[in-house]
């Protein structure tokens, strides 16, 4: 009853009430709209630093001569190959891996992996990856096609004597029917009798190619006496036949037409006889206008490349070569190039999009943590050398310090196997192929250079805590293809300005230039408008729930102020405190109800309009930003569905703020009165 009249004497008075619902309408909308703005910035800001990351590829550049030695003075300079970006070992990583931006790191590694059970192919799946090889041979003239093509050498007199003979400067072009004028050549038909890959299969093999480099001018005409004994010609290699002789060479197929036999192995049919690749001295080579690549010093320690197998029996010290030369060869036939990682995102390639998985799954983070044995390779690899998902290969790990990713020969990690110690492995495995990936060409503009964003076709990714007895990470080379750094989303120039600080950037005479390239997947584009939201929504929360505050307190006390006498009349009627609190109380509730819904909703569905202006209006990238612009990919297309709606848990929560102040005030007052008196509360005589 007292309910009742109490709602008919509020709605006597309709401005009152609807003045009351409209400000509590105005106020909860408001706190509302910024409430939302606030929860999609921040979420806006988190979601982001979860989906972008920012890294930076560092490359070392410094002027140097041809084998990479620093020079001080270019213009003093005999050997000056340019102002390249090398490979430097020994390098300090420390201040820059330690520096308060640097989330994290990884310098990567790059092994040979020998795995016995597979003979490596090159990309066409032709061709051997190595077509290197020690065999030994025989000349038998009952199986001999053709005995001279064209002409006879100009410069070498053969003699009708039995015997064969090979010339080690002319050259045989690959289609016999060019073979004219001053070029000349012999076919023979070869009798292999034992090949140290079996990788190759010579029934197919009828002659040489004569051609033949060789590192010891100086010594040739000596060695060629001891082959070909005392009064034989000049500038060529005597062949006795039906003689057992053990050669080292390059071997292949004439055309493109190569192929495989059942069991794997490649068929060839002519050789090139030339000094071996192991007993040499490796070094990277630069040179003005080229990338860097790996060559070799020719040393006095390397055999000649053909000898009687006799002479060579009867020789311990040349036997122990021809015998580690041999097992070498037959380690690079089955070679592999491995790259050990602790997370695939921070390659490049990958962080880029450029690299993508193609079938099966990454490396997940537990089983880089425990050092699974499991691997990732390309599609080429995969295809060329018939693996796939769950197949297991056995590896074994060698080092071999000269990779390359991109050189004049092209894209492609060569591992060669160096060293006269047979057991040269420092660790071995069973590895699960996990994941075959794919590469994309890289376009867009950047200032890193090719072999830091190159995949080659042929790396084999690995965790780095699979391997166990791999070199300290400070015995590695430093080089862009292999390190990377992990930067705080938004904090490239402070990391810039610390590298300044420590003097590792900038050019400079006779040191290295550290340069820093950066990628963040497009973050710096979208970051001023994050962060345009974020300020504005900040500053609108703060200004709303202050209003929101002191406005609805203060709506509270009017409105108790103006039920005073109500208050005062009901509890002279008879009505009790609680009664008479309580009808009072429950008007103002379904007041406050009506308005705060009224607000809520209609700031609940201006939330999104109100985003999309601020995101407008900060949509132009500011001078600030603009300076790493250099630094971003075109490739990169990160998509993320970024928050610019309401959410009903967040403007629940501003409803539950504005009936809490509005009641909260209503209540206290309403108490206060009931502290009185009853004729206290009613209005005095004049009043």
């Amino acid at each position: 009853m007292m309910l009742s009249m109490h709602l008919r004497q509020i709605f006597r008075k309709p401005m009152r009430t609807v003045l009351y619902l409209l400000i509590l309408a105005l106020l909860t909308a408001f706190f509302c709209v910024s409430l939302n703005l606030y929860d999609n910035s921040r979420q806006n800001i988190r979601l982001a630093q979860e989906t972008y990351s920012t890294i930076a590829v560092m490359e070392l550049y410094a002027d140097v001569d041809s084998r990479g030695n620093l020079i001080a003075d270019v213009s003093t300079a005999e050997d000056y190959a340019g102002y390249h970006d090398i490979t430097v070992n020994g390098y300090d990583i420390k201040p820059i891996v330690t520096a308060p931006s640097v989330i994290k790191y990884e310098l990567r590694a790059r092994y040979g992996a020998y795995s016995d059970e597979n003979i490596a192919s090159a990309k066409n799946g032709k061709e051997a990856f190595s077509n290197y090889d020690v065999f030994r041979f025989k000349l038998v003239p009952e199986h001999q096609k053709v005995k001279e093509v064209d002409k006879p050498w100009d410069d070498v007199d053969f003699v009708d004597d039995g015997n064969y003979r090979l010339t080690y400067h002319d050259y045989v072009h690959r289609d016999r029917s060019e073979m004219s004028g001053a070029w000349g050549a012999r076919i023979y038909n070869v009798d292999v009798i034992e090949s140290a890959t079996e990788s190759f299969f010579f029934n197919e093999l009828d002659f040489f190619i004569i051609t033949y480099e060789t590192n010891a001018n100086k010594d040739l005409d000596y060695a060629l006496s001891r082959l070909n004994g005392e009064g034989t010609p000049p500038n060529c290699i005597v062949i006795e036949p039906n003689t057992e002789y053990i050669i080292s060479g390059y071997l292949g197929a004439l055309g493109d037409e190569g192929k495989k036999t059942k069991d794997g192995k490649f068929k060839v049919d002519w050789l090139r006889y030339e000094d071996d690749r192991l007993f040499v001295n490796w070094y990277y080579r630069y040179r003005v206008g080229y990338d860097e690549y790996a060559l070799y010093d020719w040393t006095d320690e390397q055999p000649f490349a053909i000898y009687r197998y006799e002479d060579v029996l009867a020789n311990p010290e040349l036997k122990e070569k021809f015998d580690q030369l041999a097992r070498a060869y037959r380690i690079n036939s089955r070679s592999f190039a491995v790259m050990t990682t602790n997370d695939i995102s921070g390659v490049p390639a990958f962080h880029l999009g450029n690299m993508f998985m193609k079938k099966g799954r990454s490396i997940t983070e537990e089983e880089y943590a425990s050092g699974a044995k499991v691997c990732m390779i390309s599609k080429e690899l995969a295809k060329v050398q018939n693996w796939t998902i769950g197949d297991k290969i056995d590896f074994s790990f060698y080092e071999f310090g000269f990779f390359t990713n991109a050189t004049m020969w092209g894209s492609t990690l060569k591992p060669y196997y160096t060293y006269t110690d047979p057991n040269h492995f420092f660790d071995s495995g069973e590895y699960e192929v996990v994941g075959i990936y794919d590469v994309r060409p890289i376009t867009g503009s950047s200032t890193v250079s090719r072999s830091a964003l190159s995949v080659p076709w042929n790396t084999i990714y690995i965790p780095e805590k699979s391997l166990e007895n791999a070199p300290a990470e400070e015995e590695r080379p430093v080089t862009g293809a292999l390190m990377t750094l992990c930067i705080e989303n938004g904090k490239i120039e402070p990391f810039l300005e610390r590298m300044n600080e420590l003097g590792i950037t900038g050019a400079k005479n006779g040191d290295y230039e550290a340069r820093f390239t950066f990628y963040d997947q497009g973050y710096s584009r979208i970051q001023p408008s994050l962060e345009a939201l974020s300020g504005t929504a900040e500053l609108l929360l703060i200004l709303s729930s202050s209003l929101l505050v002191i406005a609805a307190l203060l709506l509270a006390f009017f409105y108790a102020l103006s039920q005073k006498q109500s208050i005062g009349t009901m509890r002279l009627l008879g009505c009790s405190k609680a009664r008479a609190a309580i009808t009072v109380v429950l008007c103002a509730a379904m007041i406050a109800i009506v308005g705060v819904g009224v607000g809520a909703y209609v700031g609940h569905a201006l939330t999104q309009r109100v985003g999309e202006s601020i995101i407008a209006s900060a949509d132009t990238v500011p001078e600030e930003f603009q300076a790493f612009s250099a630094y971003l990919t075109e490739n990169t297309n990160i998509e993320v569905e970024f928050a610019l709606g309401a959410k009903n848990t967040v403007s629940a929560v501003a409803i539950a703020a504005a009936l809490v102040l509005f009641m909260g005030g209503v209540i206290v007052c309403v108490l206060r009165y009931l502290g009185k008196e009853p004729r206290e509360l009613l209005p005095r005589a004049g009043e």
